[in-house]
């Protein structure tokens, strides 16, 4: 047996969204940052492992601006 409730706090919900969207936007920022200056952020590391490192950092980015477009939906339906 479940303790807990059949939907969670709105409240709860709102702010969950905004962190969500906060952190996209920061790691947005951040990539345009290391885009741009890519001689530093790739210096000394070979081709496969920054592919890597930009794949993780995109699929984060993904899961990010999908909770917050999730949270924004169900915003609406509660």
């Amino acid at each position: 047996m479940s303790t807990l409730p059949d939907r969670a706090d709105p409240n709860l919900r709102n702010a969950a969204k905004w962190i969500a969207l906060i952190l996209f936007l920061l790691y947005c920022a951040d990539l345009v940052w290391k885009l741009a200056h890519w001689s530093q952020y790739a210096a000394g590391l070979r081709i496969p492992t920054i592919i890597l490192l930009l794949a993780l950092r995109l699929v984060f980015m993904a899961f990010l601006l999908w909770m917050y477009l999730r949270a924004r939906r169900n915003l609406g339906q509660l």
